[in-house]
């Protein structure tokens, strides 16, 4: 009756999600239709992410278009599959199948997972391959055969291909030799073990060999993201990390274990999923105090802790299980009602209004230019997506010589040579650059949702 319960609750938040994908007017966010732009030449990386999202992208835009709710329905598939996969992980550990469904059940439900479901994004591809990767590397404690430390390395390089946060998994590894059994294997499979990390270097090389032709482009810029050059001790941002990761798997089982955690075995079982778990929350969260992080910079460690958390809450309070996933089922109906409703809310602001936008400086061009140059990254990459079928030649300010800071300075720079009319959008200073003279005509400032300052559009005449 429980699973049944839950699986009925999964079944009417996935359809309120399809349903709310097709009939919302909301756009895509910026750094989705970037995703769209790199899946239209698929490579072997990005100045920002490694190439397996944008592979997936264009897989799938090639069987069935590039339409919006097409790019929507990408993350909700990956989200049922990681669902299924998290039930094989808790199946293996537990060996208790009804435990494993509402395991499963319940990452569906998460409100990480109904967020994210909405969201293009290498989180929900990573989250796929992590859970592979667990999985994987559970099956070698129970059958170290060469076929599974070879899938091991494919499962975990495709993880490193969606998002290089894959490197936890790495970390997390050598604490897998405080287990006798694993010790054992890896000491007596070595041959294994390197076979292994040959597999994994092999998916990865492509993406190596990018970076190195394009001087580790996406290495520098996740060590600028990190910024640990402008380190400013926060303790108030360690909290509000801490409490976005309590939001994310939901306050009412997080709660529950809370109240139960004294009653805790530390079998192996616990400590293979703290294993997975602990030392990616304490890094991130350290990032956080040092200098900032995102919510979802740790969203990893939420498939061990949600198994863990349902593994304890199950033995002792089956009721609260329903009533957490009653409640992170609210969650879901709430956000996805929001969205069918294209709801005004300062949260959905950045994918508010952006076709409309389009729609009037279309009739503002009166088709007399077909170039049109945009310094904003998500700007450009919005417009992009939505004029994907017009005639129009994208380009972005970018002085030879400077450092890159997006994609698009690095694969559509503006020339410096360029004697074309064009309309623009930016920052005058940032055409200084420009060889050949040229008048630059005010057309109009308009304000808009979607970005913090107003957008200023210009003709320029050479």
């Amino acid at each position: 009756m429980q699973i049944r319960f839950l699986f009925f609750l999964c079944v009417v938040v996935l359809l309120i999600k399809i349903i709310a994908i097709y009939i919302t007017e909301f756009d895509l966010f910026g750094d989705e239709a970037q995703y769209w732009i790199w899946s239209q030449n698929p490579d072997f990386g990005y100045y920002s992410k490694p190439p397996l999202l944008a592979w997936l992208i264009a897989l799938v835009c090639s069987f069935f278009g590039n339409n919006f709710e097409v790019l929507k329905l990408i993350p909700v598939c990956l989200y049922c599959v990681s669902s299924y996969v998290v039930y094989l992980v808790s199946n293996i550990l537990y060996n208790n199948k009804k435990l494993a469904i509402l395991t499963g059940l319940t990452f569906f439900l998460l409100p990480a997972v109904t967020v994210s479901s909405f969201l293009i994004s290498t989180d929900t591809v990573l989250i796929l391959f992590w859970s592979l990767s667990l999985f994987q590397i559970l099956k070698i404690r129970s059958a170290p055969t060469l076929g599974n430390f070879i899938l091991l390395g494919i499962f975990l390089g495709l993880s490193f291909l969606a998002k290089y946060a894959a490197v936890y998994f790495l970390l997390s590894i050598p604490l897998l030799l405080l287990d006798k059994k694993y010790r054992g294997i890896f000491v007596k499979k070595y041959t294994y073990v390197v076979v292994f990390i040959l597999s994994l270097l092999i998916v990865l090389t492509p993406n190596i060999f990018w970076n190195i032709k394009n001087n580790w482009l996406t290495f520098n810029h996740l060590l600028d993201n990190a910024g640990l050059d402008r380190i400013n001790i926060n303790l108030f941002h360690g909290l509000e990390f801490i409490f976005s990761q309590i939001l994310m798997i939901g306050p009412i089982i997080f709660a529950v274990f809370l109240i139960l955690l004294k009653k805790i075995n530390l079998t192996f079982e616990t400590k293979f999923l703290l294993f997975f778990s602990i030392p990616i929350f304490l890094i991130v969260l350290f990032e956080s105090i040092l200098v900032r992080a995102n919510a979802n910079w740790a969203a990893v460690s939420l498939i061990s802790f949600n198994i863990l958390f349902v593994h304890l809450v199950y033995q002792f309070s089956k009721r609260m299980l329903l009533i957490n996933a009653l409640f992170n089922f609210l969650i879901g109906i709430i956000f996805f009602t929001l969205i069918a409703t294209t709801y005004s809310f300062g949260y959905f602001d950045r994918i508010n209004g952006i076709s409309s936008f389009t729609k009037k400086f279309i009739q503002l061009q009166e088709d007399k230019k077909n170039i049109l140059v945009i310094n904003d990254r998500l700007l450009f990459s919005n417009l992009n997506y939505v004029l994907r079928n017009a005639d129009v030649t994208f380009y972005m300010p970018y002085k030879p010589g400077n450092k890159v800071t997006n994609h698009f300075q690095l694969v559509s720079p503006l020339p410096s040579e360029i004697n074309k009319n064009f309309i623009f959008m930016g920052y005058p200073e940032h055409l200084n650059y420009l060889i050949n003279d040229y008048k630059l005509i005010n057309i109009k400032s308009e304000k808009v949702l979607f970005t913090s300052n107003p957008i200023k559009i210009y003709e320029v005449i050479f």
